[in-house]
């Protein structure tokens, strides 16, 4: 299987342990070295024990019905190191209501022998430098390719 075919794999993987509530299955796809820039709770987060605590707070925060979909995902690959980067849209559904919103996310991947993890994520949100209000809203300017 090709790299990127490899990363695809996981990542699914990751999403349907994330739209889970699932944390055990998400921490399994880090690296334990895990530096994490989250755009909720936490400036950075270093370490998988640290991240895992972090995941578990984001996680009952967003207890009903949590969503995660990637869109415009692409893999970029070279020896041992892959970076996959997608728009994502996530949150809860709540009485029959998506509540959430967009994000950009960036994950850094590294090989071990056979095995990927991700070693550095990046989520991030646009937001208003006039009121400094986050924009969450948007929506990607072109029909996204879904990745779920």
């Amino acid at each position: 299987m090709s790299t990127e075919r490899t990363i695809e794999e996981l990542t699914r993987r990751w999403l349907k342990a994330a739209a889970s509530n699932d944390v055990e299955a998400v921490m399994a796809l880090y690296h334990p070295a895990i530096r994490s820039f989250d755009a909720i709770l936490a400036l950075q987060v270093e370490g998988a024990p640290a991240y895992r605590e972090h995941w578990k707070k984001c996680m009952a925060s967003c207890p009903a019905d949590p969503f995660f979909e990637m869109y415009d995902f692409k893999v970029e690959t070279a020896d041992s190191l892959a970076v996959s980067h997608s728009l994502t849209h996530c949150g809860a559904t709540v009485e029959g209501e998506q509540q959430g919103g967009w994000m950009r996310v960036t994950q850094v991947w590294e090989r071990d022998g056979d095995q990927w993890q991700i070693l550095h994520e990046h989520f991030s949100c646009p937001f208003n430098p006039e009121d400094m209000s986050l924009i969450m809203d948007w929506q990607p300017e072109h029909t996204p390719v879904r990745f779920s």
